[in-house]
């Protein structure tokens, strides 16, 4: 029985989001934070705050994916990306065991009250929670970026003007006048500095007891597989095939339903760690320079750091952040050898290895699997991978 916190899971893969390339970092959870505290300023139920703080959580999951290359202030500032991604979002988050009401917020958390948002919607046909995401995503963008640092120079007056510029415009008034309350106090501002609002959010966080099961988890790995392989049109479906070929070689291997389903989540999630990776590297189609390579070989790093955040998947995530190491402990990021190395950790690098030689890449065509499997043989006999498996492996692919 593997039992997920949901919070912590979205927490993570928020995290994920905010540190893909062209991302302002730390920008989904201080909105989380935000909104959460306008929803309770305002007093609505504790479900409804919940929803609203996952909601805020995963709000620019849209800009994944097709949408990676703009930046937050690129979408912010163009009304036909902001529609775009809205409605991306809202694709992804119907794929995702998530409540209906969730992936509605995203779908509108760009409406304004006047009517001049992306779907036209006004006034209170609007949902409220995505009045009140639109509020947080917006004062965080454009306010507190640039007082992050300068807490103790905040002036409420100076944000009630600022307020004022879109009241009954882009934001409800009332929400305006419960947004002036949360502000007032100095432990709003301390609590969303940089060095704080990662331990705030732990300590404040709705909903810490809402848990999904292994069928769940699968689901969500299976939407962010779709993101992480839409950075590049290189890597189109890689995830999928390394999914594919972990699920298919863990059967051959006679692992139990559960186990395969663990490690076909691992396949899914092994590269998650790549939306740090600036596109022009990863589509670059001559050779690396040592400090690319460098940028490059950090995504498992990012991998294993994303899915360790979450209890109950700490198999999974270094199962997915071991895919680059090797028995001869010349992998990376942690030069792991076969000491500490486990045969799921092969596994999934057997999947990768296979998947990656045999697709296209900007500096080289797809081989055929036959010679793949020879570049792998030369691998095993120089200490890289397990002779033994690959006896399997060919079973498997071949």
């Amino acid at each position: 029985m593997v039992d997920i916190k949901l919070g912590q899971l979205l927490n993570s893969l928020s995290y994920a989001l905010d540190i893909a390339e062209n991302r302002y970092y730390g920008h989904s959870r201080r909105t989380a934070y935000i909104a959460y505290y306008i929803a309770k300023e305002i007093g609505l139920k504790e479900e409804d705050i919940i929803d609203i703080y996952y909601a805020s959580l995963i709000h620019d999951i849209g800009m994944a994916g097709d949408l990676s290359n703009y930046s937050v202030m690129d979408i912010h500032y163009h009304d036909d990306l902001k529609k775009e991604h809205c409605a991306l979002g809202y694709k992804i988050l119907d794929k995702l065991p998530l409540k209906k009401e969730i992936k509605k917020y995203i779908l509108y958390h760009h409406e304004e009250w006047e009517g001049t948002g992306p779907y036209g919607l006004k006034e209170n046909s609007i949902p409220l929670a995505s009045q009140i995401i639109h509020l947080a995503d917006y004062f965080e963008i454009f306010f507190i970026r640039n007082t992050e640092y300068k807490v103790v120079d905040y002036d409420v007056n100076i944000i009630s003007r600022w307020l004022d510029k879109y009241r009954n415009k882009m934001f409800q008034s009332y929400l305006c006048d419960a947004f002036l309350e949360v502000i007032s106090k100095e432990r709003f501002w301390l609590d969303l500095k940089s060095i704080n609002i990662n331990l705030v959010l732990e300590i404040i966080e709705p909903g810490k007891n809402i848990s999904i099961d292994i069928e769940d988890l699968q689901k969500i790995s299976e939407a962010f597989s779709i993101l992480i392989d839409a950075k590049s049109k290189f890597t189109y479906e890689h995830s999928k095939g390394i999914s594919n070929i972990t699920c298919n070689f863990a059967t051959y291997l006679g692992y139990n339903p559960l186990m395969i389903k663990k490690l076909t989540i691992a396949a899914n999630l092994h590269d998650i760690g790549k939306f740090v990776i600036p596109l022009n590297i990863l589509e670059k189609p001559g050779k690396l320079t040592s400090t690319e390579f460098s940028i490059i070989k950090s995504h498992a790093y990012y991998t294993k750091l994303i899915l360790k955040q979450v209890e109950g998947i700490e198999d999974i995530a270094e199962w997915a952040g071991n895919h680059h190491e090797k028995l001869n402990g010349k992998g990376y990021p942690e030069k792991l050898d076969e000491k500490t190395l486990t045969k799921e950790d092969q596994l999934i690098a057997f999947a990768d290895i296979f998947q990656a030689l045999t697709e296209d890449r900007p500096y080289r065509n797809g081989m055929n699997p036959k010679n793949a499997i020879d570049i792998m043989k030369d691998m095993a006999e120089k200490g890289y991978l397990c002779n033994s498996m690959l006896s399997d492996f060919k079973q498997v692919v071949l």
